[in-house]
């Protein structure tokens, strides 16, 4: 028999020639082969070399022969039949192929473990909501051309925007007003506004806020100060505490003053507002359209120039006033240089009877035309106190017929050079001035003024022409409506 040596170097050079002889060979370095294999293979499955029992230490520790750096774990000569062969074959084939069973599935389970961390720090990453993708383009109506109909297709025909001579176009091209609520969300509808007008309920409520209400109850109106809120500010504020009936104001829109009604018999009425509370008290009729602003025609006199809701006081020199032989206030002087400055323009001449009426004073123009319509085109003034001997004109309201202050007109001069103006109040004055130059005093004391001083106020009186004094604006709104309304 050939050695041992000899057969394994053939092996080796030649590869396994099989015969009958030398096959008990070729197992022995197969199935070294194989074990060796076993061994790596549990090596890198498990991380470690295996522990053996001790018969099998024992087996190891025995010296085994070495064949050109191989290891043959066994010297039995064993008779293998031919299909064990075969196999053993196979078994090497497939190893010398590629990776071992063992070695596959090891490198599938890292794989897999690679690509679950790989996913996790993905999901991790990412933003908790995703966008939601953009609605295919072919969804999106396309503009229609200039000149094209705005009907949609008839029945049956495809619409453009699918058809396809029309290609679609990415969503991120189509203009955000085209986009389908899929890509873009619809915006909010705009609240409707409405500013109030007067004669709503709206409207009053307004008033009544800001003339009353945020005087006497602040605290009722958080937010709000009288001396800053306008109406629209104050209706912004009671659309949004859901009182009044109030919707959102415009933002645009001015805020609107009650249009003058034309009466008969016409009246022309004049104010003095000094700054302050008189002059507050001239915003509040503008903006009820009461006192004076109900009269066919007015004015505001003053010494500093206002603009009150769109209409301008007229300048005079000066508003001060001392105090009367009588404990009223001296103030002809200042009335001396209002008369001038109105009865040398021409506007007053147009109407039949004109009213001067102090601001604190609560005054109805309707009422007053009942007063004086017998006595159009006369040349009369009106005495509206006769509480006193003799009877007297109160300066809270003065009413004259154009003739007579035409006649005060031409010959004021001597009134000023006949009576200590200086010293007087100016009803005084002008009572005593109107008789010397022939003009008649009518004495109407049934409703036309009740005043403080001469037998008292009544608001709730909803026949009297006036009512004074009032000095506060609140105090004046709450007797205009109690006498207008019964109230609010």
């Amino acid at each position: 028999m050939p050695s041992s040596t000899g057969e394994v170097e053939n092996l080796l050079a030649d590869g396994p020639v099989i015969t009958h002889g030398n096959r008990s060979l070729a197992w022995r370095f197969h199935g070294a082969w194989i074990t060796g294999l076993c061994v790596v293979a549990a090596v890198v499955y498990f991380g470690a070399v295996p522990s053996f029992t001790a018969s099998e230490r024992s087996q190891a520790d025995r010296p085994t022969p070495s064949v050109r750096g191989v290891n043959l774990a066994h010297q039995v000569n064993l008779v293998v039949e031919d299909d064990i062969v075969k196999k053993a074959e196979e078994m090497e084939k497939q190893n010398t192929a590629g990776p071992s069973p063992l070695e596959k599935q090891y490198a599938q389970a890292q794989a897999a473990r690679a690509a679950a961390k790989a996913a996790a720090a993905n999901a991790a990453a990412a933003p908790a909501a995703q966008p939601k993708p953009a609605a295919p383009a072919a969804e999106v109506p396309a503009a229609p051309a200039a000149g094209a109909a705005a009907h949609p297709p008839a029945t049956g025909a495809q619409p453009a925007h699918l058809s396809a001579a029309a290609p679609a176009q990415p969503a991120a091209n189509v203009p955000a007003a085209q986009k389908p609520a899929a890509a873009v969300a619809e915006p909010e509808k705009a609240e409707a506004c409405a500013t109030a007008t007067p004669g709503d309920t709206c409207y009053k409520a307004v008033l009544w806020a800001k003339w009353i209400g945020l005087i006497e109850h602040p605290d009722w109106y958080p937010g709000l100060h009288r001396a800053t809120a306008n109406r629209k500010a104050i209706q912004d504020w009671l659309h949004k505490h859901k009182q009044g009936s109030c919707k959102k104001p415009c933002d645009e829109a001015s805020y609107p003053v009650p249009e003058v009604g034309k009466g008969k018999p016409s009246l022309f009425c004049i104010s003095v507002a000094r700054m302050g509370p008189e002059m507050d008290t001239m915003f509040m009729q503008r903006q009820i359209g009461a006192g004076i602003f109900a009269c066919d025609g007015h004015a505001v006199y003053s010494d500093t120039s206002v603009d009150i809701d769109g209409f301008k006081t007229t300048l005079i020199p000066s508003t001060a006033s001392g105090v009367s032989t009588d404990q009223t206030a001296a103030n002809s002087q200042v009335f001396m240089n209002t008369w001038m400055s109105l009865l040398t323009s021409t506007k007053w001449y147009e109407f039949d009877f004109i009213a001067k009426v102090d601001p604190d004073c609560v005054f109805f123009p309707a009422r007053l035309r009942g007063h004086v319509h017998n006595y159009v085109g006369q040349n009369v003034f009106f005495l509206n106190c006769g509480k006193y001997v003799p009877a007297t004109m109160y300066g809270a309201l003065e009413v004259y017929s154009k003739s007579s202050l035409g006649a005060y007109l031409a010959s004021h001069k001597r009134c000023e050079s006949s009576f200590p103006f200086n010293a007087w109040g100016e009803d005084k004055y002008m009572t005593n001035c109107l008789e010397m130059l022939g003009c008649k005093s009518v004495v109407d004391f049934g409703n036309f003024l009740h005043d403080e001083r001469c037998w008292g106020v009544d608001c709730g009186n909803k026949q009297a022409v006036a009512f004074h004094a009032f000095k506060e604006v609140n105090h004046w709104y709450n007797c205009w409506l109690l006498s207008n309304h019964n109230g609010f």
